[in-house]
């Protein structure tokens, strides 16, 4: 038996209350709201950094280390992060900081952007059925050149668009990688089983964290970038907050001057990739471009 779409929003939101009840009751959830100090960098994953301590020694290092290569860190050594969740399922303790870490559930991982198809048009399915039914050898051959004629258009118009997406793809690309230096992370405190009851305590979970949180707080978290300061009449400032992925390169030029090209380069597939120096006041920006179009951009003091 199917359930009614009401049904299953009715059900859901009792779930929802069943658990929202059941962490309210739990004495960990007094961490929730609270700021720590990091103690090592963070991958920016909702995996986090596992903890086991069904083992000698609870950190992966070998684990830790290819989470921090695939994902960046979200987090740095000596951060201040504020504690946003703290989830306990049956063989884990889920102490989140900063959101969490991207990749969840309604976080879009997927940096593929499908290139439009083209459709036959009414002109080249007429030309076909034509061709087909046509028995005088002249007319068929003047049919087939305008069929192949419709026919290179419409591959020139598939190439556009899938050049387009491939464009499109590696400015996703960037933009979930910057995503995933702003979605937090997490600490996965494990066990193999269930968790021992006397585990389950704000003071037992500060002690097994005690090698990777300070919970003092009151640590500065490290400096702005320098194009982020606040920084009154300062046009430097003012132009790189204009600056954004899938921006014109005529429109970058606009905002810093003419920038002076540091490599370029042709693809496989034909895609053109340059990487332009400017420099704006006291700052640096380099700017990678595939197709006149902004993929990525970094920003620094000059």
């Amino acid at each position: 038996m199917f359930l009614s779409a009401r049904s299953i929003v009715v059900f859901v939101i009792a779930l929802w209350t069943l658990n929202l009840n059941a962490q309210n009751s739990d004495p960990l959830q007094t961490f929730v709201g609270k700021e720590v100090v990091v103690k090592i960098d963070m991958p920016g994953t909702q995996q986090g950094v596992d903890l086991r301590y069904d083992k000698d020694n609870p950190m992966n290092w070998n684990e830790y280390s290819k989470r921090l290569k695939a994902n960046g860190v979200s987090i740095r050594k000596g951060d201040t992060a504020r504690v946003t969740g703290v989830v306990v399922k049956n063989d884990r303790i889920e102490f989140q900081l900063d959101g969490g870490g991207f990749g969840t559930f309604f976080d879009d991982s997927s940096s593929t952007v499908t290139p439009q198809t083209v459709d036959k048009s009414n002109y080249e399915k007429q030309l076909e059925r034509d061709i087909a039914n046509s028995t005088d050898d002249d007319q068929r051959r003047r049919l087939q050149r305008d069929l192949d004629r419709e026919r290179a258009r419409r591959q020139r118009q598939e190439d556009d668009n899938r050049n387009a997406a491939q464009v499109a793809s590696q400015i996703k690309a960037q933009k979930i990688a910057d995503q995933r230096l702003q979605g937090g992370s997490r600490f996965n405190l494990r066990w193999n089983g269930t968790i021992p009851a006397d585990q389950k305590t704000p003071e037992a979970v500060m002690k097994l964290l005690a090698d990777y949180v300070s919970f003092d707080g009151g640590a500065a978290a490290g400096p702005l970038p320098a194009a982020m300061q606040n920084g009154a009449g300062d046009g430097a400032v003012a132009a790189t907050a204009q600056l954004k992925r899938g921006m014109k390169m005529e429109e970058v030029t606009h905002l810093f001057g003419q920038g002076k090209q540091v490599s370029e380069s042709v693809s496989g597939d034909g895609l053109k990739t340059q990487v332009v120096e400017y420099v704006s006041g006291d700052r640096r920006v380099d700017v990678t471009y595939v197709e006149g179009l902004v993929v990525r951009y970094s920003i620094s003091s000059n």
